[in-house]
């Protein structure tokens, strides 16, 4: 994707320990393994490669920004970074940041680009703070399998808009989100901002889920794409069944299949899916 466009890619590793409901839901490897993986994939020095340190002076001036308070907060109580997802803001001066979490699967028709369509609706619209490739394969009535989360339908610009957000990828306009600031932290529960004075280790709510109180409250949208040249899924279960699957997987989005059940949602459908191998297999 990153090809069509003019990108500067850097991948970067969270060097923290894993902490909270991600560290025990997936296997983590060595630092050094990781390492030499990104280094076997990257024979052609197509993106460059970082990691994220951390020292408490960084950390406090980094969340002073960000929260207008200098908490030592610097994951959520899940462990997904709080501190690495606005820090990314502060080290670059580029008016788009484009963001993905690694595990996320992308189909992209081939002369056609989401990340480019995203550019041009940011520079055109000045109500929109980040754009997404639709979530899910198209639906024949366009609609999506979004749960409880509302959105509505713009026709005329075709995009769906929404009032929350996701970290899991989105290329946002930098000055927009920095307008947003300082955001205001979210906790787990009342105690954890009094542990945060006393202690220093008080349980924030994901970062995600403090941009879309942001979000929410200013007067930009979230816009996923209505076109079905793009669109993308999650991968929710981490099973051995899904890894086992993963490489078909994989092929079908390259080739824009997919099982029926799958139209309309954002995250993976993995029985479905094991069904749509095991026949297309026959």
């Amino acid at each position: 994707m990153c090809k069509k466009v003019s990108c500067e890619i850097t991948v970067m590793i969270d060097t923290a320990k894993p902490t909270g409901a991600l560290s025990k839901l997936n296997h983590q490897y060595s630092l050094e393994h990781l390492k030499s993986t990104l280094t076997s994939l990257n024979k052609n020095k197509e993106f460059r490669v970082r990691q994220q340190e951390y020292d408490n002076k960084s950390i406090q001036n980094i969340n002073r920004i960000q929260f207008s308070s200098p908490y030592f907060a610097t994951h959520c109580f899940r462990g997904y970074p709080i501190y690495g997802s606005f820090k990314q803001f502060n080290d670059t001066n580029s008016k788009f940041i484009l963001h993905l979490d690694s595990d996320m699967l992308f189909y992209e028709q081939p002369d056609f680009s989401w990340i480019q369509e995203g550019v041009r609706i940011l520079e055109k619209y000045d109500d929109v703070l980040c754009v997404l490739p639709r979530g899910g394969p198209p639906k024949k009535d366009n609609s999506l399998n979004q749960g409880t989360t509302n959105y509505e339908v713009d026709h005329e610009r075709e995009l769906y808009l929404f009032k929350n957000f996701t970290s899991r990828h989105y290329l946002i306009h930098r000055e927009r989100f920095l307008s947003l600031l300082p955001m205001t932290p979210l906790w787990l529960s009342w105690r954890e901002p009094i542990k945060n004075k006393l202690h220093g280790n008080g349980k924030m709510l994901c970062w995600e889920s403090i941009v879309g109180n942001s979000l929410e409250k200013s007067p930009f949208w979230r816009a996923d794409l209505m076109t079905e040249k793009a669109w993308s899924l999650h991968p929710g279960d981490r099973s051995k069944k899904f890894y086992d699957l993963l490489p078909k997987i994989i092929d079908c989005v390259n080739r824009n299949e997919f099982p029926v059940d799958q139209k309309g949602h954002f995250d993976i459908i993995l029985e479905e899916w094991e069904s749509f191998i095991q026949d297309a297999s026959r």
